[in-house]
């Protein structure tokens, strides 16, 4: 990869990491993402407007609304995650789908595993193990099963098995994607970006009216100005990738964007003032070796 491609994927990471910072230090981390989420429909809304959405067909419409709906888990999982645990710890672990997506794949769409990948996978799985670590008892077992039991656990694996769900369902649709003629090449990833989005907030406007959250004027009133930050770094941050996927090898964009992983820890460590943080440094390290033999695997 070219030094400018690296620094793009790196600069990528860095404000994904930076989406979540805000996200984590909000007065209310699920009313924050409504925030975020609803100035990203916006912009959608007004961009979209010169899409032939008429040439999209049924189903291509089914993976829409499938990743709306697993996105929308995601989007409530990972802020949930962020109202009881630290970032250093939930951010690794909704960060590690791509060592898990593999297996996902196997299972729904019969793609196979070769060694190193999977040499990749049980690295990956073993410094998650690792988080779960927090020096209560001698135990190790015992601080695992302590540690799932916790609701920041919880939630954290939640939001990664919907990262890993979502991640096949829009592989299958950029699939299917490739069948509509009348939407550039170049457009189909902020297309489907865009319109999943857009069902993804809809459900989750639902799930707070029917929990009548109030949190929601509180944040809206003393944190907007962070809201549209954090909306357009996660435009920003998916558009970064993008650009740099159509000049440079999937695989070691997956690798050198999971770097994200190291400076959220970095951050949690540093600037939160978040406990273990030297152990979950050496484990998001490690993980960085697992998604490299995963990304890498032949």
């Amino acid at each position: 990869m070219s030094i400018t491609a690296v620094t793009l994927v790196l600069l990528s990471a860095a404000i994904h990491v930076g989406w979540n910072y805000l996200t984590k230090t909000s007065e209310s981390p699920r009313a924050f993402s409504l925030l975020k989420g609803t100035v990203m429909v916006g912009i959608t809304l007004a961009v979209i407007a010169g899409i032939p959405l008429r040439a999209i067909t049924a189903e291509l419409w089914i993976y829409v609304l499938a990743s709306g709906a697993i996105h929308a888990v995601y989007i409530l999982a990972l802020s949930t995650a962020y109202e009881t645990g630290d970032i250093s710890y939930v951010y690794p672990i909704a960060r590690s789908a791509p060592a898990l997506v593999p297996i996902a794949a196997f299972l729904a769409l019969g793609e196979t595993i070769s060694l190193r990948g999977g040499i990749g996978i049980a690295i990956v799985l073993g410094a998650v193990f690792v988080l779960q670590l927090r020096g209560t008892t001698d135990n190790e077992m015992l601080q695992l099963w302590a540690s799932i039991k916790r609701q920041d656990t919880r939630w954290a694996l939640i939001t990664l098995a919907a990262v890993v769900a979502y991640t096949v369902v829009d592989k299958a649709a950029m699939v299917s994607l490739r069948k509509v003629m009348q939407i550039p090449t170049g457009m189909h990833g902020p297309v489907f970006f865009m319109l999943q989005v857009t069902f993804c907030y809809l459900i989750f406007w639902i799930h707070f009216i029917l929990k009548r959250d109030l949190a929601i004027r509180t944040v809206w009133k003393r944190e907007w100005p962070r809201g549209v930050v954090a909306a357009l770094g996660t435009m920003a941050s998916y558009s970064l990738i993008l650009h740099v996927m159509q000049t440079e090898p999937v695989s070691y964009i997956v690798t050198i964007r999971q770097a994200s992983v190291l400076l959220a820890v970095i951050v949690g460590w540093l600037a939160l003032r978040e406990p273990y943080g030297k152990r979950r440094l050496i484990a998001s390290i490690a993980m960085l070796l697992g998604f490299y033999l995963v990304a890498t695997a032949a």
